[in-house]
């Protein structure tokens, strides 16, 4: 293939991404957008490099060269002590899924038995098939629907009795952070808490830091990809105090199951953190202020917004219910304009209903007036959804176009400043 014939070729299929991406109402909770600063390290020529072995230290039979490179591993466990209040980061892993697998190939063994988090109660619905890959038994979480959160005096007496090694809390649909300082871990059992959703809010600060209220010494690990809540590159982390975990991670991870380490994506996340250090409070205020005022305004357009004893939500997420036999012809209409969400079929939506997210939409600055317009895009959508007609389709089209024009992010670094240390 000559250049021009590429050219072509990648010109038709990349303008419509970036035509989709200018007009397109952002209000997928899994997607947030990095801004330069943080994007820049990505060109980084350390993405060539390899490093060896521990990242508490340095293991001596390694690449040559790679003794500087190691001293990324410090700073990025710097700005999580700062922000996460954990003594041990690892950024190695590549996604959040990456991050889980390899957490349990690590900490687990063929025949054990885990608690996971049950799919119809927002549980990510990969983790019963990595585990039964794996050869991990799996015992879903019994959950309290009414209270949104689990039933801990089971989960506990359980434990014990079935000799579970291992708890995996890996939420993808979350409104309400769990109470995990009720989980009784004194028998050595580990927690593996899959924040990936609300790793912003807990370093803002919104949402309980359980690095603050479990003893240091208990088996417990915070981790998650980092491009949610956290604007960061989608990268995975692994945060722990406990000593004994740290050393049983800290060489599996790599060489075992890693081998070559994507520095560029940790000065990324360095950057991220950085970044989030300066401005990552004001954001996540932004973030909780705006799903409540959304809810709220999609509430008073009658709305089956779900809530608990009436607060809306404590993270970047929204559920609507709507019907089983309309919740797929609401998901169409929204494709139609554009506009990114999810559709779920899970008992936390009383069955089916829509998922929202508002971390993006907070980035832009958006307030009252934008959201107050988005509001009113959704019961046109129901409308048309309910008449079986396109009536409003102009009118829709010219809000989201209006819209479309406010999308600069804030909360962010100039990256001037940098450039120098990424140009060669």
């Amino acid at each position: 293939m000559n250049f021009g014939e590429f050219n072509n070729k990648f010109a038709n299929i990349y303008n419509p991404i970036l035509r989709f991406e200018d007009k397109s109402l952002p209000l997928c909770a899994a997607e947030t957008s990095i801004y330069d600063f943080v994007r820049y390290p990505l060109l980084s020529f350390v993405q060539e490099k390899y490093i060896l072995g521990s990242v508490i230290n340095y293991t001596e039979a390694n690449f040559i060269g790679s003794r500087s490179l190691f001293e990324v591993y410090g700073l990025l466990t710097e700005l999580c002590e700062e922000l996460f209040h954990c003594s041990y980061a690892d950024g190695r892993t590549l996604t959040g899924v990456n991050t889980i697998s390899t957490l349990l190939m690590s900490l687990f063994e063929i025949g054990d038995s885990i608690y996971i988090t049950s799919p119809e109660y927002g549980g990510h619905s990969s983790m019963p098939k990595i585990c039964k890959r794996l050869g991990i038994h799996v015992i879903e979480m019994p959950y309290d629907i009414e209270n949104m959160d689990f039933c801990y005096d089971e989960i506990n007496k359980k434990i014990k009795e079935k000799n579970i090694k291992g708890i995996l809390v890996c939420l993808s649909d979350m409104l309400f952070q769990p109470d995990l300082s009720q989980i009784d871990l004194s028998s050595g059992t580990i927690l593996i808490y899959d924040a990936t959703q609300v790793l912003g809010l807990i370093a803002a600060e919104k949402l309980p830091n359980f690095f603050d209220t479990l003893p240091k010494d208990l088996p417990f690990i915070l981790t998650g990809s980092t491009h949610k809540t956290l604007p960061g590159p989608t990268n995975g982390i692994v945060l722990t105090n406990s000593k004994d975990l740290m050393h049983q991670l800290d060489t599996k991870i790599n060489p075992d199951y890693l081998r070559n380490i994507q520095m560029h994506q940790i000065l990324s996340l360095i950057f991220c953190l950085e970044e989030f250090s300066i401005y990552g409070k004001e954001y996540m205020n932004a973030v909780v202020e705006s799903s409540n005022a959304l809810a709220k305004l999609l509430r008073d357009k009658n709305f089956d917004v779900i809530n608990r004893n009436s607060v809306y939500s404590n993270t970047h997420q929204i559920f609507i219910h709507l019907p089983h036999e309309s919740t797929h012809a609401f998901y169409m209409e929204c494709q139609l304009y554009n506009i990114t969400l999810n559709e779920r079929y899970r008992k936390i939506y009383k069955d089916s209903g829509i998922r929202l997210g508002v971390q993006q939409i907070a980035r832009y600055g958006w307030k009252n007036k934008e959201l107050e317009i988005i509001s009113e895009i959704f019961e046109m959508i129901n409308q048309d959804c309910l008449a079986k007609t396109h009536s409003h389709y102009q009118e829709i089209s010219n809000l989201i176009a209006q819209l479309a024009k406010d999308k600069h992010l804030k909360f962010t670094l100039d990256i001037s400043n940098f450039l120098e240390f990424f140009v060669r």
